[in-house]
């Protein structure tokens, strides 16, 4: 009996010294950026911004506004495939300093873009990047390993994404005279078939279909707003109507082309579905 006693307070004195361990403070506090090689997507003419910031450990509740001093650092680029991003491209909301505010563990500041000159730069996949380094902090350290951060920086354009696919195509077979009708459409929306529109620069993107086959549309949203479709791989193209709905995001074409022996005429619904744009890091 007293040994059964002697293990269970054995088990009590070991459990007390975790359940102290988990809700005391650190020894120490730390600042440090959580990512260090992430890659940053901006949408042209929607999302022009991104979240400089960096997060605390160490104490399980933050009571007073604590601070990180930051500085550009070029030679973080060195041996990376990266160019540093122009200064004239960004502007951050502070040049130096990031606040935690008291209640939060972490704390951000904005860097803002000026896509007119980022675009005239580079392809939507840049070769630049912004390299920024913890300098002091408020805290009792910064991190060893996790004091830096090069945030490379790329660009879609406003079309770029998943849209359901839905409309008919007409088709011709100018040596038998036949014709043919294939309708892809689904009164459930999310039962359609989809396209991938891919960037190809700041305002022109590239489907992954044509009609009701495989091929592909490229779409350039002008400044007015309105679409000029072309399909360069395909015979006698013609677009005959291109419009955009900003409201109800979806996109209305009518165009033919031709294949061999065989005319298709199409008009298609794209509804926008989702940017696709995931969490990366180069």
């Amino acid at each position: 009996m007293k040994k059964y006693i002697l293990i269970v307070l054995v088990l009590l004195t070991v459990t007390s010294c975790k359940y102290e361990e988990y809700i005391n403070d650190y020894d120490y506090t730390t600042v440090y950026f959580s990512f260090q090689t992430p890659i940053r997507t901006l949408i042209v003419d929607e999302y022009e911004a991104i979240k400089l910031g960096v997060a605390m450990g160490g104490k399980r509740e933050n009571k007073v506004d604590e601070w990180a001093h930051f500085e550009i650092t070029p030679e973080l680029l060195a041996g990376t495939p990266y160019k540093i991003l122009p200064s004239e491209v960004y502007t951050l909301e502070n040049d130096h300093e990031i606040i935690i505010p008291k209640g939060e563990m972490q704390g951000d500041i904005t860097v803002s873009f000026n896509m007119e000159q980022l675009t005239a730069l580079d392809e939507p996949v840049t070769e630049y990047a912004l390299p920024v380094t913890i300098t002091s902090t408020s805290l009792d350290k910064i991190h060893e390993t996790k004091n830096s951060t090069i945030i490379a920086i790329k660009y879609i354009a406003n079309l770029d994404g998943t849209w359901y696919h839905k409309g008919i195509t007409k088709g011709l077979n100018l040596n038998s005279d036949s014709t043919w009708v294939r309708t892809y459409t689904h009164s459930t929306l999310e039962k359609n078939h989809t396209w991938v529109l891919n960037s190809l620069t700041s305002t022109k993107v590239e489907s992954n279909g044509i009609g009701y086959l495989e091929g592909s549309l490229q779409i350039d949203l002008n400044d007015d707003h309105s679409l000029f479709v072309t399909a360069t791989d395909e015979e006698n193209f013609i677009s005959k109507s291109a419009s955009l709905s900003n409201d109800k995001k979806e996109i209305y074409l009518s165009y033919s082309f031709q294949r061999d022996t065989l005319v298709y005429e199409s008009t298609d619904t794209l509804i926008f579905a989702d940017r696709n744009i995931v969490f990366e890091t180069w």
